[in-house]
This record gives structure tokens, C-alpha cells and sequence, in this order.
């Protein structure tokens, strides 16, 4: 399995996802994005094109080892995920997509982005939307403003191509976001072709993989993926 983690964040913020589905004998990767986990400079010298090559050759070689494989991913990488499902070249190739709070709208002020980021270089951070006491996510504090207009652009073209995604998807979706609007959940099943299954996380925020939900997830996708990934796809 692939999983792929959200904007401004690392891998720590799937990695609970990640142990548990590799103790159940599935083999997982988990790629840190370019410009994550270093710096906001850097971060900001990316673009969405960038993330999506990091997570497709993965995927690619991934497959290319097990056969068909599931990807996954949380926020921003709910949308690589759906992103990957939606690649011709990558059909075939996977056989199912569990997608957590996938981000696909911005707010109004995202559309200003580009012309603002020479201006305002950096806005506040959007990590460690979590209910659990005590829980931390490793995010950076402050948001490149050019890097949000390259999310816009990937969400934008995600968005389009959700119609090309006919592979059997695992929706799931906390009650309360303070990142990612729930209706974006919304747009994602209402567009694509495969069949969807809903998972409504009622006792956690937006980092639904750190939260009190957790075990509900990860019990669901493994059983998502027993279902619809072929052996010896994954295992």
C-alpha cells in the first residue's frame, strides 16, 4: 500500500496508519514529499507537479514489485491519492483508493494566492487539527502563500478528473474539520465512477490518523483492502 501525507506535513502524521497495516503482513510506503519536513523556503521553491511525480513513481514501483496495489492518503494526500487513480498510465495498477478528509476546495482568498505571495510570503499553519489531548503533529507553523497556490492548482486539476476514477474507494470523513470542509467529501463521491464506501469518523478532527478514530480507520481499510486488492498485490 501508498499512502501519502497532507501539506506542510511528513510522514510522522501517517506513520500510526502505516505500522498498522504493515503488522497485518501488507508491505507499505510511505514517501516524504519534496519540500516537506526541511524548510518553508523550500517548500515554497515546489510545485504540485513535484508532489505528484514523488508519489507516482512510488506507485509505480510499488506495483511493479506486488502487482496491483491500494493507495491512501490524508488532506492534500486524499487528493495525490485520487490524483493517481485518475492517471491512465496508471491503470490497472491500482485496485483501490482509501481517501481521509481528501482536500479538494480552497477557501476564496486561496485564488489570490499568486498575486499576493511576493507580497505575504508566508500565512499561519495549519497543522495538528486533532481532538486527542496530547497529540502532536510534526507540520510546519507557517504556510508558504506560493505553495498554497500550487495546492490550488492541484486540487483544481484532481477536482476535474474525479470522473476517471472507477476503482472501489474507502470515503472517510470526520464530523468536525477545522482544515479540510466535510463537503469536500462530498464532491469527491458524487464524482467519481467506482464504487464508494463512507466511514464517518465522529470523534476526531481533521488528522483523523493521530486522533481518537484511529483504530476505526485502520480497521476499516484493512478490511477495504482485503477485499478489493488481489494477492498477491500488497502481501
Amino acid at each position: 500500500m501508498l499512502l501519502c501525507h497532507g501539506f506542510t506535513g511528513s510522514p510522522q502524521s501517517m506513520r500510526p496508519w502505516a505500522e498498522d497495516h504493515a503488522a497485518r503482513g501488507w508491505e507499505v510506503d510511505l514517501p516524504l514529499l519534496p519540500g516537506h519536513a526541511t524548510s518553508e523556503r523550500e517548500l515554497a521553491a515546489t510545485h504540485w507537479q513535484d508532489w505528484y511525480e514523488c508519489v507516482r513513481d512510488a506507485a509505480l514501483a510499488l506495483a511493479r514489485e506486488n502487482g496491483p496495489i491500494a493507495v491512501g492518503g490524508l488532506s492534500m494526500g486524499g487528493a495525490l491519492a485520487l490524483a493517481l487513480a485518475e492517471d491512465p498510465e496508471l491503470r490497472g495498477r491500482i485496485a483501490a483508493v482509501v481517501a481521509v478528509n481528501p482536500g479538494m476546495t480552497l477557501p476564496a482568498a486561496a485564488n489570490m494566492a499568486e498575486l499576493i505571495a511576493p507580497v505575504v510570503r508566508t500565512l499561519p499553519g495549519i497543522g495538528s487539527d486533532i481532538a486527542r489531548g496530547g497529540a502532536r503533529e510534526e507540520a510546519y507553523p507557517r504556510l508558504p502563500v506560493r505553495a498554497v497556490a500550487q495546492l490550488r492548482r492541484l486540487f483544481r486539476r484532481t477536482r476535474r478528473g474525479l470522473g476517471a476514477v472507477e476503482v472501489p474507494l474507502l470515503l472517510a470523513t470526520s464530523r468536525v474539520d477545522h482544515t479540510v470542509p466535510p463537503t469536500d467529501s462530498d464532491i469527491v463521491a458524487a464524482g467519481v465512477r467506482g464504487p464508494v464506501e463512507r466511514l464517518s469518523l465522529t470523534r476526531s478532527f481533521h488528522l483523523a490518523t493521530m486522533d481518537h478514530d484511529a483504530e476505526l480507520l485502520f480497521e476499516a481499510s484493512a478490511r477495504f483492502l482485503d477485499q478489493h486488492v488481489p494477492s498477491p498485490g500488497g502481501r
